[in-house]
């Protein structure tokens, strides 16, 4: 794994180079109030050279807890994906072709920051509402225990009464059987 959590462009001549790193970053940095914990992020692949910049193909692999929307409970996820990035130079004083392309990347110096990217990753990848499971029941509105270990024994909400009229409404066109 590599200490430096850039990789040098100026080596990237005609051939592609690889790079690997273990990058450990902070629940503080991601700021994603569903994540709990985050095992240190793998990120590796290789750098090719194209016309005007450089074509980066990488894997991006974590764990982590994220805490479901329904219920609260944390709960396991894991992440191994591949993508790819076009790199360019940034322009000094020009908008850069990145700046509206979310698969593009700016460096500057020869040297790209891989935090970032990996920062990225992980923030495209952590749901904007996580679910531990599709049929999650959530916790009771009233008491707030968890309807999934069981029923709690609370009655179920009444309709507003303003509701009142519509419902009469309703019962009156329903079809009878005869």
């Amino acid at each position: 794994m590599a200490h430096s959590n850039h990789i040098s462009l100026d080596g990237v001549l005609e051939e592609p180079v690889s790079f690997a790193f273990e990058l450990p970053l902070t629940l503080a940095a991601l700021d994603r109030e569903p994540l709990q914990e985050i095992s240190p992020v793998i990120l590796e692949g290789t750098v090719s050279p194209i016309d005007g910049g450089y074509s980066l193909d990488a894997r991006c692999a974590f764990q982590g807890k994220l805490e479901c929307s329904r219920c609260l409970a944390g709960y396991p996820f894991a992440v191994d994906e591949t993508f790819s990035l076009l790199l360019y130079p940034r322009a000094a004083g020009a908008l850069g072709p990145g700046r509206d392309e979310p698969d593009v990347v700016e460096y500057e110096d020869g040297r790209l920051a891989v935090e970032p990217i990996a920062e990225e990753r992980v923030q495209l990848a952590i749901p904007m509402k996580p679910l531990c499971r599709r049929e999650c029941l959530g916790l009771c509105p009233r008491c707030g225990a968890d309807r999934n270990e069981g029923f709690c024994g609370c009655q179920e909400e009444v309709a507003d009464p303003r509701w009142g009229a519509l419902e009469a409404f309703r019962d009156a066109t329903k079809p009878q059987k005869v």
